[in-house]
């Protein structure tokens, strides 16, 4: 095929990835209404991909010959009425069928900024780092298999705070509908909104550490959704029936709970994602525990067989199985995992968890060099589709790598 136009030209191995690209691009961004704008947007992610450095206008438009491109990028990006989740819903179709994913992950991205003008942009407490941080967080919804993970939905925080200071800033472009997002909230709409692309649903894992734990287990058992969460040590639960001489109803802390579980732990064997091929051993116990503000539920799909347990049981709440995972030369619990998906053994959930790691080797690895953090705009919606096309850059990217 001919060269795009406005393209510089290529030689015969470039010209080969531009028509890879060229026909991902039109499948991904066949929603676009208008063919310049399809134009645009491939050239866009055509920059991601090839600019090094930070992704700025200026540099994605070096790769034309077109002396206005930073400018019609930029108009493209910001100011234009493209739809990015019709994008976002494509991407996930595609890769969904590509990367046959084992879990839905929901991982949070903190980008620092040194300014208060970007959008979302206050100062926040950040528990992981243990300190207050100007900063942007989002979070996205990665597909995520053991041999690779791609993000397919962000969802941006923004501060009741910051929303009533910029709203009617024009360069914010804010929905009118939003009113302010907490980043326990973002996490579930990035969850819920590609629930609703008819995918096949997988379980959702995410570090719910440092998150409130109510509202993530309250929405994801509302939408009928499997999901295994990170918990903090002191997390309180309810179990009944700890051991077999003891048949009380006791409230405690994850910790403790599972400090009464220690003589219940296996060994189980699970591939690094981080290490191709590297094999670790880890000790795991389960526990059956119960989510007292909830009824008994069912979540959607096979994921999940809810016992039904004796009536004094199930009036307790939600029946959840609590994971406790210890290293072999360790005598306190390394990591707690809170899941609905009952039925499952916990050497597959166990695995399901490691998911979390594809993720950061994968967004560390590719993510940051197709420029997911790089966008300096004012404009939500601005935000909104960068990080759309940077996802589509990232896709590409990781096929590119699995492709021989």
């Amino acid at each position: 095929m001919p060269p795009m136009p406005g393209v510089r030209k290529q030689g015969r191995a470039q010209q080969a990835d531009l028509d890879t690209v060229s026909g991902a691009c039109a499948t991904l961004l066949a929603s676009l209404p208008r063919a310049d704008q399809r134009r645009k947007g491939e050239t866009y992610v055509r920059g991601l991909l090839s600019t090094p450095g930070r992704k700025t206008m200026r540099n994605l438009a070096a790769i034309t010959d077109e002396p206005a491109a930073a400018q019609s990028l930029h108009h493209f990006i910001s100011c234009s009425t493209w739809d990015w989740l019709a994008v976002r819903s494509s991407l996930a179709g595609q890769l969904n069928r590509l990367l046959s994913p084992r879990a839905w992950v929901v991982q949070s991205m903190l980008v620092p900024k040194t300014g208060q003008h970007s959008v979302g942009v206050e100062r926040r407490y950040v528990p992981a780092l243990g300190e207050t941080v100007n900063s942007q967080q989002s979070y996205g919804l990665w597909l995520a298999s053991e041999a690779a993970a791609a993000p397919v939905n962000w969802h941006l925080s923004i501060g009741k705070a910051w929303l009533q200071k910029n709203r009617t800033k024009a360069h914010a472009t804010i929905p009118t509908g939003e009113s302010g997002t907490t980043s326990d909230e973002a996490a579930v709409q990035a969850a819920l909104k590609a629930a609703a692309w008819g995918l096949e649903l997988r379980p959702i894992v995410m570090d719910a550490r440092y998150s409130a734990l109510h509202p993530l287990v309250e929405a994801f058992t509302a939408a009928g959704l499997p999901f295994l969460l990170r918990v903090s040590g002191s997390c309180t639960l309810l179990a009944a029936g700890v051991n077999q001489s003891d048949h009380r109803v006791v409230a405690a802390s994850a910790e403790d709970l599972l400090g009464l579980a220690r003589a219940q732990r296996r060994p189980v064997e699970w591939i690094d994602p981080t290490s191709p091929g590297a094999r670790r051993t880890s000790l795991v116990a389960p526990l059956q525990v119960y989510w007292p503000s909830l009824p008994e539920s069912r979540p959607q799909g096979s994921y999940t067989q809810v016992p039904t347990g004796s009536a004094r049981n199930a009036s307790l709440g939600l029946p959840l199985t609590l994971l406790g995972k210890w290293q072999t030369y360790e005598r306190g619990v390394r990591q707690m995992w809170l899941t609905n998906i009952t039925d499952a053994g916990y050497g597959p959930l166990l695995r399901l968890s490691k998911l979390i790691h594809r993720v950061d080797t994968d967004f560390s690895n590719i993510s940051l060099n197709v420029g997911m953090q790089d966008f300096e705009g004012r404009s939500y919606a601005g935000w909104h589709r960068h990080v759309t096309l940077a996802s589509v850059a990232h896709a590409l990217q990781l096929l590119r790598g699995r492709c021989p």
